[in-house]
């Protein structure tokens, strides 16, 4: 990484971290990870990124709890922990994305109204758009969401809570 040569970093990481998996060598692992997290940030890779860090700071809590001594399980976690980057909060819009399965608010308005029973037609009406725009929401998000219908959609909005009343 330091030559900036990132993708070969990560193909040396990712080699490293099958070796690791392999010899059940999990101290090292954490390391690993935390390192494609640093080359994956730097790609641009923002959710790989983030998806490293989160499973090098889980291995750390792992680890952890195999430390019988408290002081010493306690500056462990302390060390290791604070040698990845701090984790910024997702912005509000970003946190309710990934709270809703990655829809947007409008894709979450026009899922309600698939909930209620509304046709395309109608949530186009209700909406004030075009009929083919309210067919591409319904698409977007049974594809979001891994769906192959309307009834997929109305049942995850009911057990989410989202049905507008």
């Amino acid at each position: 990484m330091a030559l900036s040569r990132l993708n070969e970093a990560v193909e040396a990481l990712e080699d490293a971290r099958r070796g690791a998996v392999a010899r059940n060598a999990r101290p090292i692992l954490w390391t690993v990870h935390r390192s494609l997290g640093q080359a994956y940030q730097l790609l641009q890779h923002k959710d790989q990124a983030r998806q490293e860090r989160a499973t090098g700071r889980q291995l750390i809590e792992e680890l952890a709890t195999a430390i019988d001594d408290a002081s010493l399980r306690d500056q462990f976690l302390r060390a290791a922990l604070d040698s990845f980057p701090q984790e910024k909060p997702p912005l509000p819009r970003e946190a309710a994305r990934q709270a809703f399965g990655g829809l947007t608010a409008r894709e979450r308005e026009v899922a309600a109204l698939v909930a209620q029973g509304k046709t395309s037609r109608e949530i186009a009406d209700l909406l004030v758009v075009s009929e083919r725009t309210a067919e591409g929401h319904v698409s977007n998000i049974l594809g979001k969401l891994g769906f192959t219908s309307r009834a997929q959609i109305a049942s995850w909005i009911v057990e989410r809570g989202l049905t507008k009343r």
